[in-house]
């Protein structure tokens, strides 16, 4: 390549790259390619302490068992079930008893809904139930929330208790 025109020097930029090839390293950006992991990453590791290594010669089963309910299923339905049944025969009595004796709120002597403010009332739709204690819906919710929470910390309890001998 000749540099200006009457100017005899040539310029070298060395060999033409060639786009048809692809060769390790990006011939636009001149960018270098990246030597490959060599360390082991976590996922691995872990895959490696859990797999099963077989005796050379067996063949590996490829059976699998399905239970109707594995444990996790059991712990989580077990502390739901046990708060509902707390929340529904010895919180509940205890709640309306301590909410009775409040009573409503008073202003000047009468109620809010009887001095005039109608918005007062306690909704009947949300409290609305069969149950003869009065367990309703927003009961329901607040207890099995509580299970769940119960029933979570229980696994991950056990499970951390289990990560701690491996270690």
């Amino acid at each position: 390549v000749k540099s200006a025109p009457g100017d005899n020097r040539t310029l070298d930029f060395g060999p033409t790259p060639s786009f048809t090839k692809t060769t390790p390293k990006m011939a636009c950006l001149g960018a270098p390619v990246l030597p490959m992991r060599t360390q082991q990453t976590f996922r691995s590791k872990v895959h490696k302490s859990l797999a099963v290594k077989s005796a050379p010669g067996a063949v590996a089963s490829c059976r699998s068992t399905t239970k109707a309910f594995s444990d996790v299923q059991l712990v989580i339905s077990g502390c739901n079930g046990l708060a509902l049944a707390l929340g529904r025969f010895v919180f509940l009595p205890v709640i309306r008893e301590k909410t009775a004796m409040q009573g409503p709120g008073v202003q000047n002597g009468e109620s809010h809904f009887a001095a005039g403010d109608a918005r007062s009332e306690e909704a009947a739709s949300v409290f609305a139930t069969n149950d003869p204690a009065g367990f309703t819906i927003v009961d329901l919710f607040a207890w099995g929330s509580i299970g769940h929470a119960v029933g979570y910390v229980a696994l991950a309890t056990a499970s951390f208790q289990e990560l701690q001998g491996t270690f």
